[in-house]
C-alpha cells in the first residue's frame, strides 16, 4: 500500500511540474516503469476521476493567471499549455468554466471560478 501511496504521490507531483511541458499519462506511466493502463485504472480508482481530465483540469486552471496577468494571445496560453489547437483550448475552457477564455479576460473577473 505504500508503495501505491508513493507513487500515486509521484504521479501528481509530476503532472504540477509538467503542466507546461505538455505531460500526459503515457509519459508519466513510462517514467514510473507502469502500463499506462495500469496507471490509468489505478489513478480513476484512487481519484474517482480520469488521469486526462485532471491533467486537464490543472492545465486549464493554471492558464488563468496568463489570460489575466498578461498580454499573451490565447492561441499563444493554448499552445503553452499544450491544446494543439485554439479552439480545444476554448472547447475545453468553456466546458470546464462556462465561459470562454476571452470573455473572461474581457470581464478580468476570475474570482467565482477559483471560489470552488
Amino acid at each position: 500500500m505504500s508503495r501505491t501511496y508513493n507513487l500515486l504521490e509521484n504521479v501528481l507531483v509530476e503532472i504540477e511540474n509538467g503542466i507546461s511541458e505538455g505531460i500526459d499519462a503515457n509519459t508519466i506511466a513510462k517514467k514510473n516503469s507502469l502500463s499506462e493502463t495500469h496507471l490509468r485504472r489505478l489513478f480513476r480508482f484512487t481519484y474517482s476521476q480520469t488521469i486526462t481530465k485532471y491533467i486537464r483540469s490543472k492545465k486549464l486552471k493554471a492558464s488563468l493567471d496568463d489570460l489575466l496577468k498578461t498580454d499573451l494571445n490565447v492561441l499563444d496560453i493554448a499552445l503553452k499549455y499544450g491544446f494543439e489547437y485554439e479552439q480545444s483550448y476554448i472547447r475545453a475552457f468553456k466546458r470546464e468554466y462556462g465561459l470562454t477564455p476571452g470573455y473572461l479576460r474581457k470581464s478580468g473577473r476570475a474570482d467565482s471560478l477559483l471560489c470552488c
